[in-house]
């Protein structure tokens, strides 16, 4: 792929940031391999005017069966094999941990990694327990495709998920992408009569091969980073019930502006947002917890608890966080139905006082949200301008709940992330996560190919620019379905995938960096 003219000093772009992917195929049983590589090469990577700088991170596993890893680690050094949650493990398990971006030490699992992807790197301080920017990549960076796979048989499964961060300034962003090579690679006899069955063609060995319509795929907001596609569960939900968990301590503040503020702003276009289905509270908490609206399905209750200034809920005191959560749950617990259950707690700052016994603040909010999860309620955690490190930080943390090793918390430095991160949460618990782009690997690319523009909060009407201190996850997978045979014997794809990035500021997100010149 060329790059296109970006118009402008505006534009970052983030192309082959995946690197060029390929997968090459063999029939089932046969032994045989196709090995690709890709020699694509992506420049003009440059900071531009504004400073707008897109970085990225990734982790990479892939579902290809059992007694592979001394040939995977042959392209993949660090390869390992990982159980149910995404963790290392000594057990041959048939799923590889591929790859990850940055690969520390101090965080090998998924858990750890995404506490990472999430938090704050204070550059200045040299603390925090987010990801550095120069531990991330670019286009450059990459000195061969990211997924190198030979002998992948059908019902061989791969997933990326990877994340971008925005530097210094919020920015538009788009993801783009094309099929760069789909080769036939010749015939072998099984794929001659397997082609002959189907009514293909077998006198071009030079031509295309089948391998790009066989493999389905699919790329998606994930946004809770787990590397599950959370799909709506139809028209026919039975909706969730939700207990919003709002800190009213006297840090929170008042007037316009204030954390206070912001966080009321941000829970109203959740609320705002809930499915005639879906039942939703109000807890807060200060000095005591507080039951302010029982499960609902009128919205409007909560909402009107929801509204500026002193119509609705504010701020004083101290933070008693265990009622928090203690409160939510036992609604839940008590006047809940056979649905989802989720409580979203939001907090500025770590627990003063406690409802529960003994003086230990910060085990007893653990604790207590730790007896949640261990009624199938689902915690989310927003830290609301909490330092990246501190006890309040590592505490929200600690009550988040895990799927699929991904921890529940949502960093808001500024409390202007607040209505991007409750779309997130939205996404996961209510509408289920948007997908961009699904069907034959060969449709998904078509449809990438002239750039699909991206939005930060789908929940609200028009385009929403990214904002540059919330990192956002995006998921690709696929998999060659198990009904496939022979005809994609020795077959081999390439393609690239890319973002793109312009900044917010002077720009309309009108122009896409990947749309070809007429």
């Amino acid at each position: 792929m060329t790059t296109n003219n970006l118009t402008g000093l505006s534009r970052r772009r983030l192309l082959g940031g995946l690197g060029a992917i390929g997968i090459a195929s063999a029939g089932a049983g046969l032994g045989t391999t196709a090995f690709f590589s890709d020699e694509e090469s992506f420049e003009n990577n440059t900071l531009t005017a504004g400073e707008l700088d897109l970085k990225m991170d990734y982790r990479m596993t892939y579902r290809g069966g059992r007694g592979r890893l001394a040939e995977l680690q042959q392209h993949y050094p660090d390869a390992t094999f990982v159980d149910e949650d995404m963790e290392p493990t000594d057990e041959d398990t048939g799923v590889y941990l591929l790859d990850q971006v940055p690969s520390r030490d101090s965080y090998p699992g998924a858990e750890d990694w995404v506490i990472g992807a999430n938090g704050i790197f204070d550059p200045e301080t040299g603390e925090g327990e987010g990801f550095r920017r120069e531990e991330l990549i670019d286009a450059g960076d990459l000195d061969a495709a990211l997924i190198r796979l030979a002998d992948v048989k059908p019902g061989d499964y791969g997933e990326v998920t990877f994340s971008t961060h925005l530097y210094d300034n919020p920015g538009y962003m788009w993801i783009g992408g094309r099929l760069t090579g789909n080769e036939q690679n010749g015939y072998t006899n099984p794929e001659i009569r397997a082609l002959d069955d189907l009514g293909f063609p077998t006198d071009d060995p030079d031509g295309e091969g089948q391998l790009a319509d066989a493999i389905q795929a699919k790329v998606w907001y994930d946004d809770n980073c787990d590397n599950i596609h959370q799909a709506a569960d139809g028209e026919e939900s039975e909706g969730a019930d939700v207990m919003l968990s709002i800190d009213t301590s006297g840090s929170m503040g008042s007037g316009s502006g204030s954390k206070m503020e912001n966080a009321k702003a941000a829970a109203l276009a959740f609320v705002d947002n809930l499915g005639p289905n879906d039942r939703v509270g109000l807890v807060t908490f200060d000095t005591s917890g507080s039951l302010v609206q029982a499960l609902t399905s009128d919205h409007s209750l909560v909402a009107d608890d929801l509204q500026p200034g002193n119509a609705g809920i504010t701020a004083g005191g101290n933070t008693m966080m265990d009622a928090g959560v203690d409160l939510a749950a036992d609604e839940l617990l008590t006047n809940g139905r056979d649905v989802d259950q989720a409580i979203i707690l939001l907090g500025d700052g770590q627990p003063t006082i406690s409802q529960r016994a003994g003086t230990d603040h910060v085990q007893n909010a653990i604790d207590a949200a730790a007896d949640a999860k261990a009624a199938d309620i689902t915690m989310f955690t927003i830290g609301l301008g909490v330092s990246s490190g501190s006890t309040a930080q590592n505490t929200l943390i600690s009550m988040a709940s895990s799927s699929n090793g991904t921890v529940l918390y949502y960093d808001s430095p500024t409390g202007t992330e607040l209505d991007e991160i409750y779309s997130q949460i939205s996404s996961v618990i209510l509408t289920g996560e948007t997908v961009i782009a699904e069907g034959s690997l060969r449709e998904v690319l078509d449809a990438l190919e002239a750039g699909i523009p991206l939005d930060a909060n789908l929940r609200e009407e028009g385009r929403v620019c990214f904002t540059n201190s919330v990192t956002r996850c995006f998921g690709f997978e696929w998999e060659l379905p198990t009904t496939v045979g022979n005809e994609v014997q020795t077959d081999a794809v390439e393609f690239a995938i890319g973002f793109a990035a312009e900044q917010c500021r002077h720009n309309d997100g009108e122009t896409n960096p990947f749309e070809q010149p007429a």
